[in-house]
């Protein structure tokens, strides 16, 4: 994909742990806020006693009770539906859109496909009531919740009502590229406007997982932080923390934005993309980081040298953390770095891991 001219972020909406709104998100990061706290009560379906082991990996439990939640009032629709909409909105209402032409705007956004609260609940309505029919005879084991069945679509359907709601009919689709889809997503939405294909697009990433279920996932995985606490490239680093939210942009060409009178937070040159061959889900491969970045500072005619920030993935897992560092070296070369050079972060400390909304949330905080 070549950049015949820049892609301008004109719209933003955002809801992360602790920040109902982009400013409040930036208010937390410049005071050093933490959102992680302990599980709310009713947000798994376990009680915390019966989920929680502190005594290291074992089956069916998390190790740690911590997480960056969101706070959302319980309706019929998993809260994936409520946050991919008002933020979406939000997004949109950022822009200047009174003369553009929705038929020629789509959507394009990641959301991993794991389960959420009311798909989750779905399931025990189905399987459970079976459970009892089959193997009990009849006899009850437990209430279940009547679960709206429009729940069972919960990684493609919220791109599609977003875009019902907001009159758009410029193609819409989710994708699930693990920890790069909200990027990954914003890499297509710019190939849709460089085409020619869309006037607008609205991108980014939404995570809304079941809580229960990532915590359950990443303590068999001892990947997640035992300390509850999100610590990228600290010696005392012991793993992630699971956040959830979303973060949405709209796009325009460059020419297009400045037509219409758009507020311009930042624009996009070049984008770089790789297949990570070497590595795996918790260790990544130095070699793949690097092609993916040399083909975006090739693509954009830049040096490394001249970059005074890099916002990291970051996690706080320290294999992680140690490769995207060598990554990094590795990119500077042989011109190496200076102190004061270049600022590094990641916002997981602030916000979590938002899994496929983590490169949203990171996005967002380099437009402030």
């Amino acid at each position: 994909m070549k950049f015949t001219q820049p892609i301008a972020i004109v719209g933003i909406g955002g809801i992360f742990p602790g920040a109902p709104d982009p400013d409040t998100f930036w208010k937390n990061i410049k005071e050093g806020v933490s959102s992680s706290r302990e599980v709310p009560k009713g947000r798994w379906a376990l009680l915390t006693k019966d989920a929680y082991s502190p005594s290291g990996v074992q089956p069916d439990k998390a190790y740690s009770s911590r997480a960056c939640f969101i706070d959302l009032e319980e309706l019929e629709l998993d809260p994936l539906y409520q946050v991919t909409l008002l933020v979406g909105m939000k997004a949109f209402k950022n822009a200047v859109t009174k003369d553009l032409d929705r038929k020629r705007t789509g959507i394009i956004i990641g959301n991993i496909a794991l389960p959420t609260k009311k798909s989750s609940a779905l399931s025990w309505e189905i399987l459970g009531r079976t459970f009892e029919e089959k193997v009990l005879r009849g006899k009850s084991i437990s209430y279940f919740e009547e679960v709206e069945p429009l729940n069972r679509y919960v990684t493609a359907l919220p791109a599609g009502i977003l875009a019902k709601a907001l009159g758009l009919g410029g193609g819409t689709y989710t994708l699930d590229a693990a920890c790069a889809s909200s990027l990954y997503a914003i890499k297509l939405a710019c190939g849709e406007l460089l085409s020619g294909r869309a006037d607008a697009m609205l991108s980014g990433g939404v995570s809304m997982a079941d809580s229960l279920y990532t915590q359950m996932g990443f303590s068999q995985l001892q990947a997640l932080s035992s300390s509850g606490i999100c610590s990228p490239f600290d010696a005392k680093a012991d793993g992630l923390v699971v956040g959830e939210g979303a973060g949405f942009f709209i796009l325009k060409r460059l020419d297009d934005a400045l037509a219409a009178g758009d507020h311009i937070y930042a624009l996009i040159k070049g984008i770089g993309l790789s297949n990570d061959r070497d590595g795996n889900i918790l260790a990544p491969s130095v070699e793949g980081q690097l092609r993916a970045m040399r083909a975006v500072y090739k693509q954009t005619g830049w040096d490394p040298q001249d970059v005074d920030i890099i916002e990291c993935h970051g996690t706080g897992t320290p294999v992680g953390d140690a490769v995207e560092f060598e990554s990094m070296k590795g990119l500077w070369g042989d011109k190496g770095w200076k102190k004061g050079q270049c600022i590094i972060g990641s916002v997981k400390s602030n916000v979590g891991h938002l899994l496929t909304g983590a490169g949203a949330a990171g996005l967002m905080k380099i437009l402030f």
